[in-house]
Protein backbone atom coordinates (compact mmCIF):
# COMPACT_ATOMS: atom_id res chain seq x y z
CA UNK A 1 0.00 0.00 0.00
CA UNK A 2 1.26 3.21 -0.99
CA UNK A 3 1.44 6.25 0.23
CA UNK A 4 0.77 9.76 -0.68
CA UNK A 5 3.56 12.18 -0.12
CA UNK A 6 2.73 15.30 0.81
CA UNK A 7 4.60 18.48 -0.40
CA UNK A 8 4.70 21.77 1.19
CA UNK A 9 3.03 24.43 0.13
CA UNK A 10 3.94 28.10 -0.77
CA UNK A 11 1.90 31.46 -0.96
CA UNK A 12 3.21 33.49 -3.46
CA UNK A 13 2.47 37.07 -2.20
CA UNK A 14 3.59 40.33 -4.17
CA UNK A 15 3.21 41.90 -7.02
CA UNK A 16 2.17 41.13 -10.20
CA UNK A 17 4.52 43.10 -12.96
CA UNK A 18 7.33 41.20 -13.00
CA UNK A 19 6.52 37.32 -13.11
CA UNK A 20 8.45 36.84 -10.47
CA UNK A 21 6.12 33.92 -9.38
CA UNK A 22 7.17 32.04 -12.90
CA UNK A 23 10.98 32.16 -11.25
CA UNK A 24 10.57 30.90 -8.23
CA UNK A 25 8.19 27.36 -9.68
CA UNK A 26 10.98 27.05 -11.53
CA UNK A 27 13.26 27.00 -8.50
CA UNK A 28 11.60 24.83 -6.47
CA UNK A 29 9.53 21.78 -8.23
CA UNK A 30 9.48 20.24 -4.91
CA UNK A 31 6.36 22.53 -3.55
CA UNK A 32 3.12 23.02 -4.48
CA UNK A 33 1.91 26.66 -4.68
CA UNK A 34 -1.14 28.86 -4.50
CA UNK A 35 -0.42 32.09 -6.85
CA UNK A 36 -3.01 34.91 -6.52
CA UNK A 37 -1.71 35.73 -9.84
CA UNK A 38 -3.18 33.54 -11.47
CA UNK A 39 -6.77 34.50 -9.86
CA UNK A 40 -8.79 35.97 -12.75
CA UNK A 41 -11.40 36.90 -10.10
CA UNK A 42 -11.87 40.67 -10.23
CA UNK A 43 -14.18 41.66 -6.93
CA UNK A 44 -12.31 43.04 -4.65
CA UNK A 45 -14.25 40.71 -1.91
CA UNK A 46 -14.01 37.40 -3.71
CA UNK A 47 -10.22 37.84 -4.74
CA UNK A 48 -9.60 38.96 -0.96
CA UNK A 49 -11.49 36.19 0.39
CA UNK A 50 -9.42 33.20 -2.12
CA UNK A 51 -5.84 35.03 -1.26
CA UNK A 52 -6.34 34.68 2.71
CA UNK A 53 -7.89 31.16 2.42
CA UNK A 54 -4.82 30.05 0.33
CA UNK A 55 -2.32 31.89 3.07
CA UNK A 56 -4.55 29.94 5.41
CA UNK A 57 -4.07 26.25 3.34
CA UNK A 58 -0.25 27.30 2.62
CA UNK A 59 2.81 26.06 5.10
CA UNK A 60 4.74 28.72 4.04
CA UNK A 61 4.12 32.56 2.89
CA UNK A 62 6.54 33.89 0.33
CA UNK A 63 6.27 37.71 0.64
CA UNK A 64 8.03 38.87 -2.70
CA UNK A 65 8.41 42.86 -2.41
CA UNK A 66 9.87 44.13 -5.42
CA UNK A 67 10.80 47.95 -6.25
CA UNK A 68 7.84 47.71 -9.26
CA UNK A 69 5.21 46.74 -6.58
CA UNK A 70 2.92 49.80 -6.46
CA UNK A 71 2.61 49.92 -2.53
CA UNK A 72 3.00 46.22 -0.81
CA UNK A 73 -0.12 46.91 1.17
CA UNK A 74 -1.75 43.43 -0.07
CA UNK A 75 1.22 42.23 0.78
CA UNK A 76 1.52 43.35 4.06
CA UNK A 77 -2.24 42.52 4.98
CA UNK A 78 -1.45 38.70 3.35
CA UNK A 79 2.17 38.81 6.01
CA UNK A 80 0.33 40.07 9.14
CA UNK A 81 -2.57 37.66 8.78
CA UNK A 82 -0.07 34.76 7.83
CA UNK A 83 1.87 35.75 11.28
CA UNK A 84 -1.33 35.57 13.10
CA UNK A 85 -1.80 31.91 11.91
CA UNK A 86 1.26 31.00 12.72
CA UNK A 87 2.94 30.39 9.70
CA UNK A 88 6.71 30.27 8.00
CA UNK A 89 7.38 33.74 6.44
CA UNK A 90 10.30 34.47 4.11
CA UNK A 91 9.96 38.29 2.82
CA UNK A 92 12.17 38.94 0.19
CA UNK A 93 12.90 42.61 0.88
CA UNK A 94 13.92 44.31 -2.12
CA UNK A 95 12.79 48.01 -1.23
CA UNK A 96 15.74 50.40 -2.36
CA UNK A 97 13.83 53.56 -1.27
CA UNK A 98 14.71 54.79 1.99
CA UNK A 99 11.36 56.54 2.95
CA UNK A 100 9.28 53.47 2.03
CA UNK A 101 11.50 51.08 3.80
CA UNK A 102 10.96 51.88 7.09
CA UNK A 103 7.26 51.50 6.29
CA UNK A 104 8.45 47.60 6.03
CA UNK A 105 10.03 47.14 9.54
CA UNK A 106 7.27 45.33 10.58
CA UNK A 107 7.18 42.88 7.91
CA UNK A 108 10.49 42.39 8.19
CA UNK A 109 10.07 41.62 11.97
CA UNK A 110 7.03 39.11 11.65
CA UNK A 111 9.49 36.90 8.81
CA UNK A 112 11.25 34.58 9.93
CA UNK A 113 13.77 35.16 7.32
CA UNK A 114 14.71 37.82 5.39
CA UNK A 115 16.10 38.03 1.66
CA UNK A 116 17.97 40.53 0.24
CA UNK A 117 16.82 39.27 -3.18
CA UNK A 118 14.54 36.34 -4.81
CA UNK A 119 17.57 34.09 -6.10
CA UNK A 120 18.85 33.90 -2.33
CA UNK A 121 15.76 32.86 -1.60
CA UNK A 122 14.84 30.14 -4.21
CA UNK A 123 18.66 28.86 -3.27
CA UNK A 124 17.05 29.05 1.07
CA UNK A 125 13.82 27.19 0.18
CA UNK A 126 15.76 24.31 -2.24
CA UNK A 127 18.12 23.57 0.32
CA UNK A 128 15.22 23.14 2.55
CA UNK A 129 13.46 19.37 3.56
CA UNK A 130 10.11 19.30 2.47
Amino acid sequence: MSQKISRKVIYLAGGFRSGWQREVKLGLAQYEFLDPSLNQVQDPKRYTEWDLDAVRRSDIVLGNMEPSNPGGYSLALEMGFARALSKTIYFVDQITDAKISRYFEMARQVSNRVFPDLKSAIEYLASQEN
